[in-house]
């Protein structure tokens, strides 16, 4: 046994060393087996001796369990104690991978709603360009945004302190009627919202046709006003940053710090003394035009922005918004190749447990054979008593892997309810592999001739 454990041990590093390169992209870090990690070789001798021990465990129970008078009489039946060990160990290898296959659907299930999800606003044909350059007041963004607009494919183009890519903007304390809230703010441009395609629910946008917007004027999103417990807010003042403003609109609430995060309280203003940091630069494009506009803007951005001079720098909305879903994408992959895995050392145990099983029972099927049964009933003779195992690990694994899901997804404000279906699956593919496994053992047995297997009897 040890000089098995010890050529999988050598296998398992040669297989892992292959894939670290693979784990290390997936992932974004730089791990490395041999490279300034001299505690692993102890771990591995440690590990080496107790699985080398672990595994001698079942055929010392088996051999223990042995009569020596009915051994010398031929009789090898082994003892019902080994018989629930090897039943258990079988069992939790399918517990595991039940749990993982279930594990992998529900976190995809996840991922696609948040991918498919309203956001509430729409990243993607919103290029986002970096930019040094301070644009605090409306006046002094004008000339550019006169410049990027003249460019073909450009629908609207605004500045702001902050980009909904996840990030967490400033906060402060604002006060409407006799009830105070802490806030995030931020400081925008016009066209902000028409830039993102975040929608009005009521009141209006910032215009230029209204002269107190550069200066007075703000607006709620709809988490600030059901905090307020304000029924319409449109007209009221409220104040923040030692100053009074007016609230010309709300806008329906968007998602820009993600799932994981509920919607925060946020003011808009484009006068802001609490914010002085326009800084981003958002330009809707349309996706026809995309490739010529940025072309174009790159050609002309020294004459556009000349403190940044051909400095030009952009990223897509749409992706640095995606990166909130890395981490998920991250943990799907994970147990995908956690349930490949899983799966693969269950089908083995399976194979081997058949087999096994399926060889003891040779002379009793052939009997069995010679009496009148059919091939199909020999097969269902055989599967029962797996597919009860594989059924016994699937009660297990369900309310262990709903309890597991639960606590995940309660780390997401925005999530599913969790289904019912990756626990049938994972049912429902556990007992085919059952089957699938436990026929091509059966087949041998049931192929048999009784002749063969009853000959010395």
């Amino acid at each position: 046994i040890f000089m098995q454990c010890l050529l999988a041990l050598i296998l398992g590093l040669i297989l892992a060393e292959m894939m670290l390169p693979l784990f290390n992209n997936l992932f974004g870090i730089p791990l490395s087996i041999w490279h300034g990690n001299t505690a692993l070789f102890g771990q591995l001798i440690l590990i080496l001796l107790g699985v080398t021990v672990i595994s001698g465990i079942y055929p010392a129970l088996v051999l223990s369990g042995y009569k020596p008078a009915s051994v010398l009489k031929g009789n090898m039946q082994t003892s019902y104690k080994t018989l629930w060990l090897r039943n258990s160990l079988l069992a939790g290898q399918f517990v595991i991978a039940i749990i993982f296959i279930a594990g992998l659907l529900i976190v995809n299930n996840q991922l696609k709603y948040m991918q498919a999800e309203d956001k509430g606003f729409k990243p993607s044909q919103v290029v986002f360009i970096k930019n040094i350059q301070f644009y605090n007041k409306p006046k002094d963004f004008e000339s550019a945004r006169n410049k990027i607009m003249k460019i073909p494919g450009v629908n609207n183009v605004t500045v702001a302190s902050d980009i909904p890519d996840g990030s967490k903007p400033g906060t402060n304390n604002y006060k409407l009627e006799t009830k105070e809230l802490s806030m995030d703010f931020l400081d925008v441009n016009f066209d902000y919202f028409e830039t993102l395609g975040i929608k009005l629910k009521s009141g209006r946008f910032f215009s230029r046709d209204f002269i107190a917007d550069t200066a007075v004027s703000a607006i709620l999103n709809e988490t600030a006003v059901a905090r307020y417990g304000v029924t319409n807010p449109v007209g009221k003042v409220i104040r923040g940053c030692n100053m009074d403003y007016k609230i010309v609109g709300v806008v329906k609430d968007f998602k820009a710090q993600g799932f994981e995060a509920t919607v925060a309280p946020t003011i808009y203003a484009i006068k802001n003394p609490c914010n002085e940091k326009k800084i981003k630069i958002m330009v809707n494009i349309d996706q026809s035009s995309m490739t010529s506009a940025l072309a174009a803007l790159k050609s002309q951005w020294s004459d556009i922005n000349t403190l940044d001079g051909e400095d030009f720098r952009y990223e897509f909305l749409d992706e640095l918004y995606g990166k909130l879903f890395k981490k998920q994408e991250q943990l799907q992959s994970v147990f995908f190749f956690a349930a490949m895995l899983t799966i693969f050392i269950a089908v083995l145990g399976l194979f081997a447990f058949s087999a096994f099983t399926t060889n003891n029972r040779i002379k009793e099927i052939s009997i069995r054979k010679i009496l009148g049964a059919t091939d199909f009933q020999m097969f269902k003779m055989l599967n029962t008593f797996f597919i009860g195992i594989v059924l016994i690990a699937n009660l297990i694994a369900w309310p262990l892997a709903y309890v597991l899901a639960k606590k995940w997804l309660e780390t997401f404000a925005y999530r599913i309810d969790i289904p019912l279906f990756p626990f049938v699956i994972a049912a429902l593919f556990s007992t085919v592999l059952t089957v699938l496994t436990v026929s091509i053992q059966a087949r041998k047995a049931v192929k048999t001739n009784p002749a063969d297997a009853l000959k010395y009897e």
